[in-house]
């Protein structure tokens, strides 16, 4: 997902002490993939209500455009919290409709 503004591929890096609150993704056509690269004790999500659990070296899969919340409850010593994160197309768009939606909402 990379031909129009829906589409993200980047680094995060939480401190602890981090809350993010509650906040939605801007559409439903994509799926957001986080990987973990550094995942200490005390990071959470929650999407729809539910918690997900990051793990160092595996990814995880999210429909950002429910209900999402993130914060790092660890320690000062235990680090900051990194992801590397990457918009995909939700599975459930057509290729008719990938087209149509990267002509509309391309960049600039």
């Amino acid at each position: 997902l990379s031909a129009n503004r829906f589409g993200n591929a980047c680094f995060i890096v939480l401190p602890p002490g981090t809350i993010l609150p509650g906040r939605y993704g801007p559409t439903n056509v994509r799926l957001r993939c986080h990987l973990g690269l550094k995942v200490p004790p005390g990071c959470e999500l929650v999407v729809g209500g539910e918690p997900q659990c990051w793990a160092e070296g595996h990814c995880l899969l999210l429909d950002d455009s429910f209900l999402h919340t993130t914060a790092h409850n660890g320690r000062l010593e235990d680090g900051p919290c990194v992801l590397f994160i990457v918009d995909l197309w939700h599975p459930n768009v057509a290729g008719a409709e990938r087209q149509a939606l990267d002509y509309i909402f391309a960049p600039g």
